[in-house]
């Protein structure tokens, strides 16, 4: 199925000079948005389908009723459809018989009410970005080096559902390809913490150094197998040369290209999803401490957003993790897709003031989520993926194109 989405007018053969009025104002208001999106105008009989093929999903704006046949016609082609009605020419009545067929079809159906055509338009071109994401997610490759960590007993899923479910490529690679990768590093005079921008640095040049090798080596891995994110077994990178992969995590993630620690999986899926679609640094982090309101997370690598400080690793006391500062006050998405490739559980919080802790990985997140209490009740594994931003909408809507099933905190 393509992923992309189709948007038109739907209108009774008694309405069609209704229907072309919106779609006139509507073909307007997309080309002035530079929306990438396919709209194919009025339709008035479902007679005129066979043109569609299908599509992740469907934007119909409902202009008059007698449009359900057309409606289920086009849903029946859609992985998800929203249906979008006005207070006239019993558009809601239309809207409410053609939702009620296609959910009893299995299909994922929204319901918006609009007074305006611009808001529909702007809805359309938040799904573009998020069926462009879920575009590139399920014809790019995924590398996992190293494999998975043993003590992820729970976030596993397979290459074959990976491909099955979401079309995406997963490519095992050996840690000792990472490990020959770093046999030429670089000079102490290139690992300087001030040519990275670290505000404080408590590493000395040569751990520094190291660090730059393994991403160095991991760049070369990227290009070699034509990747477009990767997750590492990184504790063994540790017991192999004395180093980690933290601060090239964090340095991949600041330019919005997934990387994921400890070989998993699923998160890196979280994180690719939510990186193509908002094209926003990913970080991934543990919840260290959970409140019904509030979820502290952490992790020693962090996209490098704002100050940041060059820290060794917590657990290990070795390598170079990041200690980064996140701005109090501003929203953030937090996020992550359950092992079975079913779900995406996705709420919206507010990042809170946190007193640094040692005993924790190096960057701490505190985050008033509303329900977070549910990441005890109902666990879908450790780690979260949190992007700076109300990303709910297009994530969700990425997710669904996908076919995962949304739920909140």
């Amino acid at each position: 199925m393509d992923k992309g989405i189709v948007s038109l007018v739907a209108a009774s053969t008694l309405g069609e000079d209704i229907g072309k009025n919106f779609a006139s104002q509507l073909e307007k208001e997309l080309e002035s948005r530079g929306v990438d999106a396919s709209f194919i105008g009025t339709l008035s009989s479902p007679d005129k389908i066979s043109e569609i093929g299908e599509h992740g999903s469907s934007a119909i704006l409902v202009a008059t009723g007698g449009t359900e046949s057309i409606i289920v016609a086009v849903g029946k082609l859609s992985r998800t459809i929203h249906l979008f009605y006005h207070d006239s020419y019993n558009s809601l009545p239309s809207a409410l018989e053609a939702a009620a067929a296609l959910r009893e079809l299995g299909k994922i159906v929204h319901l918006h009410r609009i007074e305006e055509v611009s808001e529909l338009a702007d809805f359309i071109k938040k799904l573009s970005i998020a069926a462009n994401g879920a575009l590139r997610l399920s014809r790019c490759k995924l590398g996992v080096i190293g494999g998975v960590s043993d003590w992820l007993v729970y976030s596993r899923t397979s290459v074959d559902d990976v491909k099955r479910k979401l079309g995406t490529e997963i490519v095992n690679i050996p840690l000792g390809e990472l490990v020959d990768g770093m046999e030429k590093g670089f000079t102490l005079n290139e690992a300087e913490p001030s040519k990275l921008g670290a505000a404080e640095s408590k590493v000395s040049p040569l751990e520094l150094s190291k660090a730059l090798t393994v991403h160095k080596s991991l760049e070369k891995l990227v290009k070699k197998y034509d990747l477009c994110g990767l997750t590492v077994k990184c504790f063994d990178l540790i017991v192999a040369k004395n180093t980690t992969a933290c601060l090239s995590m964090a340095l991949m993630n600041s330019r919005a290209f997934p990387a994921a620690c400890e070989g998993d999986v699923p998160l890196m899926i979280s994180m690719a999803l939510g990186e193509f679609v908002t094209g926003r640094p990913a970080f991934m982090g543990n919840p260290s401490k959970v409140s019904e309101e509030e979820v502290l997370i952490a992790h020693c690598t962090s996209p490098l957003i704002s100050r940041f400080r060059l820290m060794t690793h917590f657990e290990s006391g070795l390598g170079v993790g990041v200690s980064v500062e996140y701005p109090v006050g501003e929203k953030a998405t937090l996020f992550r897709i359950d092992p079975k490739l079913e779900v995406l559980r996705i709420g919206l919080g507010q990042i809170k003031k946190w007193g640094w802790r040692s005993d924790l990985c190096r960057t701490q997140i505190l985050l008033e989520l509303k329900g977070a209490d549910k990441i005890l009740k109902k666990s879908i594994g450790n780690h979260y993926a949190l992007i700076l931003g109300d990303w709910t909408e297009e994530i969700s809507n990425a997710a669904e194109i996908l076919g995962l099933n949304i739920e909140g905190f």
